[in-house]
């Protein structure tokens, strides 16, 4: 019932700047993130995404989509426009690309991306000309699928991963370290939630608080903490060019 001030969350941004974190991933359909970023303005690298429906994708529909977005984002080039597919059983996924390559060429778009394509996909929108030069994936010490064929593809191809889900909502942090169980029902977040979900399929939390002792050792070593050893971790795969990191 409250209410949003887009106003006072662009100015809950410039912290973030000031000290150094300039690039802010959002999408078109993540609630106001565009108008928050366009009213902040351009002193930040400002990264979204398009997310339409399953279905026929026209020339028009793209064109739609990426002025819509600067329109929001208050500028007449985005940054970096990831696409994102529900399916790849419709082939519209692909002629969305070639339509973004078309947007590109125009200089309305400065860099095509995607969000979490697998590498058979990927490989068939590279080979067919598509500049694509990043893809956002799920990418943590749990769940590391990323870091096999993914990024050898990746390096092959000069696009760089953007990982996201490197802290799995919070849960890679001291404040879970020899906890007991959650009751999975009762999370306090959606993300809490599906990261839950892949703990569960990756062992259980057993084998979760196994892998936190490990990476709290360490931490101590190194007087850091679990989620910095746990982002360095991403880091430092060379097919990765960024994490994606939420804050609340």
């Amino acid at each position: 019932g409250r209410e949003f001030d887009v106003d006072q969350a662009a100015l809950a941004m410039s912290p973030y700047v000031d000290a150094g974190l300039t690039t802010f991933d959002m999408a078109d359909h993540y609630g106001s993130a565009e108008v928050v970023a366009g009213i902040f303005g351009d002193r930040a690298e400002r990264l979204t995404k398009w997310t339409p429906k399953p279905g026929p994708i026209s020339r028009d529909d793209v064109r739609e989509a990426g002025e819509r977005s600067m329109t929001r984002l208050r500028t007449d080039r985005i940054d970096l426009l990831q696409f994102h597919t529900w399916t790849y059983a419709d082939p519209s996924w692909l002629d969305a690309l070639f339509h973004l390559q078309d947007l590109k060429r125009e200089g309305l778009i400065r860099h095509i991306g995607v969000t979490n394509f697998d590498t058979a996909h990927l490989r068939v929108a590279v080979r067919s000309g598509i500049e694509i030069v990043s893809n956002q994936v799920s990418f943590s010490v749990l769940d590391a699928c990323a870091g096999g064929a993914m990024a050898a593809f990746c390096l092959a191809h000069k696009v760089r991963l953007l990982a996201y889900g490197t802290l799995l909502g919070g849960f890679l942090s001291e404040a879970w370290l020899g906890r007991e169980e959650p009751d999975w029902s009762r999370l306090p977040t959606w993300s809490q939630m599906k990261y839950g979900r892949f703990i569960r399929a990756t062992g259980g939390w057993e084998a979760f608080q196994l892998l936190l002792r490990r990476l709290d050792e360490v931490a101590v070593k190194h007087g850091v903490t679990i989620p910095l050893v746990a982002e360095r971790a991403i880091l430092d795969n060379e097919a990765v060019a960024a994490i994606v990191v939420g804050a609340r």
